[in-house]
């Protein structure tokens, strides 16, 4: 496949999956808006791998956006008794209805349509389901804006190199060169998007702590809500707060949910449970947008920007690397018979 196919092909994967996301948070909308309220028994769970991101309830398979799916069963408004599988729940919401590899058999409050299509909404997860739904939508649409540019690039390139070159320089072109491997070049592509992704916004984020550091205001800030995320069974989970506080002119202000140190999660909380309801942060008045510090967890940001920063220009040196390992290999002549 040549690298402008390859590129046709993630652009219409990107535009297809966007799509598709968009429809399942409109079918979620719409039973939340049609459907009645009720409560569900958790049955199954089965984890989702990214390489087969689907469960086959009956006979048909059903696409999962998350690590985990669970499979709900009530009682309809017409008396029937109804089951479904497939059923996507959010990291935050797997955490709270798993204890290591093992189900809890909860019953749970859920929103649902008496048809055969559509599927129940655990009122529970609602927020933090349809948040991983918009994130990840706006990611795939990214990547696939990103692709699209590079496609109109390569393709504006051999045009111009068409033209310049003409049909005979073309023929000596394509016999003295060798086309451009995919693979790699796909690899060099994504390492350096990502690589220069992660250096800029970690090194973004690491001058705005130390801004905070030097000259934010201090306040006391409540935690709303603490709790772990479990992105795949059996690992452990990471941490993350929401924060509402005050600032100088009186105004409410609230951020999260922002990562924490697990050592600062067993400071807050006892067997899981929140106990420490407030905290001390920075924060920057001037920027609302920017992540307050946690005064008590400020190892951890410091920690967290830093390995951005280092990790970024990894990528970043892999990435330049394989742009001149691809560019060497696109103009080695082939060797005579």
């Amino acid at each position: 496949m040549s690298l402008r196919g390859g590129l046709i092909v993630l652009v219409a994967v990107g535009l297809l999956a966007t799509l598709g996301m968009y429809w399942h948070q409109h079918d979620i909308e719409r039973v939340m808006r049609d459907g009645y309220g009720t409560t569900g028994k958790i049955t199954t769970a089965e984890v989702v791998s990214s390489r087969f991101p689907f469960v086959f309830d009956g006979i048909w398979p059903r696409y999962v956006d998350e690590n985990l799916s669970i499979g709900l069963q009530w009682t309809g408004k017409d008396g029937v008794q109804r089951e479904r599988k497939g059923i996507a729940v959010s990291a935050a919401y797997a955490a709270r209805i798993t204890v290591g590899n093992q189900l809890k058999l909860l019953t749970v409050p859920i929103q649902a349509v008496d048809d055969d299509s559509s599927l129940p909404v655990i009122v529970e997860d609602l927020d933090d389901h349809l948040s991983h739904i918009r994130s990840t939508s706006r990611f795939v649409l990214a990547g696939a804006g990103i692709c699209a540019v590079i496609l109109l690039l390569v393709i504006g390139w051999q045009t111009w190199s068409a033209r310049r070159g003409g049909p005979a320089s073309g023929a000596v072109h394509s016999r003295s060169r060798r086309p451009v491997p995919f693979t790699l070049a796909m690899l060099t592509a994504a390492m350096l998007l990502f690589g220069g992704y992660l250096l800029v916004n970690s090194y973004a984020e690491q001058r705005t702590l130390n801004e905070i550091l030097d000259r934010g205001d201090e306040a006391t800030a409540d935690i709303t809500r603490a709790y772990g995320e479990v992105t795949k069974a059996g690992n452990a989970p990471r941490y993350l707060v929401t924060l509402a506080w005050k600032d100088r002119s009186g105004r409410q202000q609230t951020y999260g949910p922002t990562h924490i140190s697990s050592a600062y999660w067993q400071l807050i909380t006892r067997n899981g449970v929140q106990m420490v309801r407030q905290t001390k942060i920075r924060y920057l008045s001037s920027r609302p947008d920017a992540r307050p510090l946690i005064v008590d967890d400020a190892a951890e940001a410091q920690y967290q920007t830093s390995f951005g920063v280092k990790g970024g220009a990894v990528f970043l040196a892999l990435g330049l690397i394989l742009a001149a390992v691809t560019a060497f290999r696109s103009r080695a002549r082939p060797r005579a018979d």
